[in-house]
């Protein structure tokens, strides 16, 4: 095993530079920092944190103000899409040093800007119909190796005073 496969951490060996009980740990320390406000999605975001075993088995809450850029771009059966960049990008990798997340924009570990598809439910859909959605999305995703699926990083949820000027 050569040495960017053992964990700097913990010393146990890991693929990609994840190490899923290191980074189980830096989540689950996190946990207090934030709240969707609805007690499933935390649940779902957090289960997700805690049994992924690489970056592109995570998601997270992102607060809404991390993205600009926001336009209207199709709207579907159970809501509206719209196009926006998402300033931090996704999780990469624990940064020992700095003891936080690095986040990347793309598989090369460039850091920037991600565009991305923001998926917005209608009011009148069923919170259990679209919670069970975005399960099977994410299952579907991780499960695909990246060949037809969209990748899910994470939810959000709009401010009615934003979401109103779109």
């Amino acid at each position: 095993m050569s040495s960017d496969e053992i964990c700097p951490e913990c010393n146990q060996g890991y693929r990609y530079k994840w190490c899923k009980p290191c980074n189980s740990k830096h989540f689950q320390n996190d946990f207090n920092n934030w709240t969707s406000g609805n007690e499933k999605i935390d649940k779902f975001i957090q289960d997700t944190q805690l049994n992924a075993d690489g970056l592109w088995k995570v998601i997270e809450w992102i607060p809404y103000d991390k993205f600009k850029d926001v336009k209207q771009i199709g709207k579907g059966g159970f809501g509206t899409i719209h196009y926006a960049k998402w300033i931090d990008g996704y999780i990469g990798k624990w940064d020992i040093e700095n003891q936080q997340w690095e986040r990347q924009r793309n598989w090369e570990g460039e850091v920037g800007e991600v565009e991305v598809a923001l998926k917005k439910f209608d009011n009148f859909v069923n919170f259990n119909d679209v919670l069970n959605e975005m399960e099977i999305h994410f299952k579907t995703f991780v499960g695909s190796n990246y060949i037809t699926s969209i990748g899910f990083y994470g939810i959000t949820q709009y401010p009615e005073e934003i979401f109103e000027n779109i």
